[in-house]
């Protein structure tokens, strides 16, 4: 599951691993730096469908300076085509502008992710059906180069906040050089 340490400010431990009614899936928590980060679900892949990550998150980590860290580790964690699924209800400021009509990028919870290097969103806001859970945020990895700079694209079309744009520009300007 999800080990290892980021530079000299971030060690990830899985705990309580254990298997599902499903053989590919296993439940675990995450703790950061020894504190409790949230339950998580890996599932490793079958066929056509793509491992995926899911996290019920406490956003403590953005309070410490953290979550860009972490969910860079995630994305590299994740192969292309992986999926990351992070709960959003502790996280007042981005159910409130997921409310408001904001892209799920344009949330700090979103530009996170971006920043991390997932290209593509969803606001899972009602999940189907009765194994999704609650409301979460999907962001996925590209499969490659070519994906990554037509989804950014796409992105670009839909992000309203200005930080965030600036940011995407950059990295479709990286990516084209």
């Amino acid at each position: 599951m999800l080990r290892g340490k980021v530079g000299n400010r971030l060690e990830i431990e899985s705990k309580d691993v254990r298997p599902t009614h499903i053989k590919e899936l296993k439940t675990f928590l995450v703790f950061i730096n020894g504190k409790f980060l949230g339950k998580a679900y890996y599932f490793s892949g079958r066929g056509y469908y793509t491992p995926w990550l899911e996290i019920d998150y406490d956003p403590w980590l953005r309070n410490e300076g953290l979550e860009d860290e972490f969910f860079s580790f995630v994305y590299h964690f994740l192969p292309p085509g992986g999926k990351f699924f992070v709960t959003y209800l502790k996280d007042p400021e981005t159910r409130k502008m997921l409310i408001q009509g904001y892209n799920p990028a344009d949330t700090p919870l979103g530009f996170s992710l971006i920043k991390a290097g997932f290209t593509w969103f969803k606001d899972w806001y009602f999940p189907e059906g009765g194994n999704e859970g609650i409301p979460k945020l999907q962001a996925n990895k590209a499969y490659n180069e070519e994906d990554e700079m037509r989804e950014l694209k796409e992105l670009l079309g839909e992000v309203k906040r200005e930080d965030v744009r600036k940011y995407i520009e950059e990295r479709i300007a990286k990516g084209k050089s």
